[in-house]
């Protein structure tokens, strides 16, 4: 059976940004695209526009010194909408942060048009970024 096309969008996401390739991970987001962090730390906020959306994931690899792995467990859509299950481990400054994360992207012509990011523990993941 063939992927619906939402779920082969995300693969290629997942695949340029788990080599570190931002730029073309970035590809695959509509330049009026909006990366919702949740949160209290430096990577929470609205990130809009490709611009924005790719010094988020850079300032991820920065921060992690590119100690940072996204294992996708599960890649599911419909005709508006993917998401993405996956199990995430950072270092930094000597700590781990290892936890399931679900990434909720909203698809409009092929492209990721919003984007929302859910830990599964908010308080440990702004901790982890605050250190």
């Amino acid at each position: 059976m063939n992927d619906h096309p939402h779920v082969a969008l995300m693969r290629k996401v997942y695949e340029a940004f788990g080599t570190g390739d931002v730029e073309t991970a970035g590809t695959y987001w509509k330049e009026d695209s909006v990366h919702h962090y949740p949160g209290r730390s430096p990577l929470s906020g609205e990130h809009r526009g490709i611009k924005e959306s790719t010094a988020f994931a850079n300032k991820m690899f920065e921060l992690t010194e590119g100690r940072l792995r996204m294992d996708v467990l599960e890649i599911g859509a419909s005709d508006n909408h993917a998401f993405a299950l996956l199990q995430t481990r950072y270092e930094r400054k000597g700590r781990v942060l290892e936890m399931p994360f679900i990434n909720v992207a909203r698809i409009e012509d092929g492209k990721i048009a919003e984007f929302w990011t859910y830990p599964e523990d908010l308080y440990a993941t702004d901790e982890f970024w605050n250190l």
